[in-house]
């Protein structure tokens, strides 16, 4: 999740040309938020290493954002922005199956 966040800030504010290259149509403002998204989710990667629930509520609630961000932004690329939104909700799940076992020692 940390190296993603890493991937998706360095993607969100360098990789901005080749973002608007491929999808001409994708707002600005949603780059914006994307970047916000990212930063968030580092945040919520620290949280969970330093033993918070408070990271992995974070990162439920950015999971339902992003997924409804890329209903709305990718819906329209068809079958693309519909495995974006599984593969995020896919992800939440096993980070809930892995932190199952070791919920009682987070804070």
């Amino acid at each position: 999740m940390a190296i993603s966040s890493v991937f998706g800030l360095y993607s969100y504010t360098l990789g901005v040309e080749l973002i608007t290259k491929t999808f001409p149509n994708f707002p600005s403002w949603a780059l914006v938020v994307c970047t916000i998204l990212s930063i968030l989710q580092l945040v919520a990667v620290a949280l969970l290493w330093m033993w918070k629930k408070i990271g992995f509520y974070i990162i439920i609630v950015m999971a339902i954002f992003t997924a409804s961000l890329n209903g709305m932004l990718l819906g329209s690329v068809g079958v693309g922005g519909t495995i974006m939104v599984i593969i995020g909700v896919i992800g939440v799940g096993i980070l809930y199956l892995a932190m199952k076992s070791v919920w009682n020692n987070f804070k």
